[in-house]
């Protein structure tokens, strides 16, 4: 089954721009590129991670294995607004070797060696320095745990949230950094720890639903030659007095951007930062799809994507002005649904891309235990203009991968090209643009716009 979409935009042929690719397993041994997620598990040291390897045309996903993390996931059992809300709960080291993954329901993070094919050996786990582990931002050879507390709906929260400094060891071993941990006000929760593309900045993210005075804001930390955290001046960035919630943030390649979802009002948020790490507000730009939570830009820095929680959906957003984000379509994602006529119990979550720019990948919550098909994980394909499609059906985990009870999250894209010789000939067709000069690769960015624009009024 493939998802329908509210607007489909000059999408083109995938067959114009297809490559071979044998099956999957043909040639194992070489170094595959891998998409990797959490189970989330919440029994008690069965948290797991799941390996599916990459198909060079399609995307499509062949399952490697699941690979258990020594710790404990997240329950959250009824759905409630929260616990869930972390992201780059899974993270590869940037050469490519070592993965790691957060286990929030036992304070711990997970260290894994990345072996030739793709699987995973564990080097070990470590306590993460506070409660509830939910994102991971690496650094170099510098590791930040973010640690969210307790707070939710429902819940004001009784725990400190912090963020905590490791070390990455040549063997994968996590060494915490004495003196490094950074706490955030009680009633808020961090649910980010994102590394500017140079690695000179940690963009950490707080959210609140009470109210409580320094939630909804990013705070820039400037990371010093021995991993520590000093904060940069002005102190954190936030958009007035009655921010929205604000969840899930991604970085622009080149330029000082910073783009964040805001859940409770539709929107994307835009921030920038100098040469200091001073994070200030610019404004923000208008999302069709509901409780935008999660952003991804492209390699290029053309096009962003944002992951609509409660619409299951995934916004495209032309990047042409950078400081002024402009939607050009919402994709609705496919796969089994409770409700034959609409969204199911089924909500989108964090997304990656592929290091080819080819292929989206998205991991669904299932809302209620009695449907755990809603638990899924998607294969977006990324036309030449940066829209999307789905033409090859989600996986759908399993209860023996996925419990019916837990949420996956985490998705992260490893290419272990160079490692073992082979070579990635897939080519980034993402965000054309006539200055290129070929008048077959079209990127008409404010046509697109318009078009998105007339058809939603």
């Amino acid at each position: 089954m493939t998802g329908t979409t509210s607007t489909r935009l000059a999408l083109e042929s995938l067959d114009e721009r297809a490559v071979p690719s044998a099956n999957p397993f043909d040639r194992f041994d070489q170094p595959p590129t891998v998409v990797y997620t959490e189970t989330n598990d919440p029994r008690e040291g069965q948290n797991a991670v799941l390996a599916y390897r990459r198909d060079a045309r399609t995307g499509e996903l062949t399952r490697i294995g699941k690979f258990a993390t020594g710790g404990t996931g997240q329950l959250n059992v009824p759905k409630l607004v929260g616990p869930d809300d972390g992201d780059q709960q899974v993270q590869a080291s940037a050469d490519g070797r070592f993965l790691f993954a957060v286990n929030q329901g036992s304070d711990s993070v997970t260290a894994f060696r990345i072996r030739g094919n793709g699987g995973l050996e564990r080097v070990g786990t470590f306590a993460s320095g506070g409660d509830q582990p939910d994102s991971i931002g690496i650094a170099g050879r510098y590791l930040y745990v973010a640690n969210r507390g307790d707070a939710g709906q429902g819940n004001p929260g009784t725990t400190t949230p912090s963020v905590t400094a490791f070390t990455i060891s040549r063997d994968g071993t996590l060494t915490r950094i004495a003196n490094s941990t950074v706490s955030f006000p009680v009633g808020t929760f961090v649910t980010q720890t994102l590394v500017s593309p140079d690695n000179r900045f940690l963009f950490v993210e707080s959210a609140t639903l009470s109210g409580t005075a320094g939630g909804n804001t990013v705070s820039t930390f400037r990371i010093q030659p021995d991993g520590q955290l000093v904060a940069a001046p002005g102190g954190p960035a936030g958009a007035g007095t009655d921010a929205p919630v604000l969840l899930g943030a991604a970085a622009h390649p080149r330029l000082n951007i910073v783009y964040t979802g805001f859940a409770s009002s539709a929107q994307v948020g835009v921030f920038t930062y100098d040469e200091t790490g001073r994070t200030s507000y610019v404004g923000p730009a208008a999302d069709t799809g509901a409780a935008p939570c999660w952003c991804v830009v492209s390699a290029d820095g053309r096009v962003l994507y944002v992951a609509n929680t409660a619409t299951d959906s995934v916004s495209v957003f032309s990047l042409a002005d950078p400081l002024h984000p402009v939607q050009v379509q919402e994709y609705a994602l496919g796969g089994p649904r409770t409700n034959a006529t609409g969204p199911g119990a089924a909500n989108v979550f964090e997304i990656a891309l592929d290091p080819t720019g080819r292929f989206l990948y998205a991991v669904t919550q299932s809302t209620d235990p009695a449907f755990p098909q809603g638990n899924q994980l998607h294969t977006l394909n990324v036309a030449r203009d940066g829209t999307l499609s789905e033409p090859v059906a989600p996986v759908v985990f399993s209860t023996s991968d996925v419990p019916a009870n837990a949420h996956p999250q985490g998705v992260e894209v490893v290419s272990t090209a160079g490692r073992g010789g082979e070579h990635d000939r897939d080519r980034v067709y993402v965000g054309f643009d006539p200055r290129d000069g070929d008048p077959d690769r079209p990127w008409d960015a404010p046509g697109l716009a318009r078009r998105f624009a007339r058809q939603h009024g």
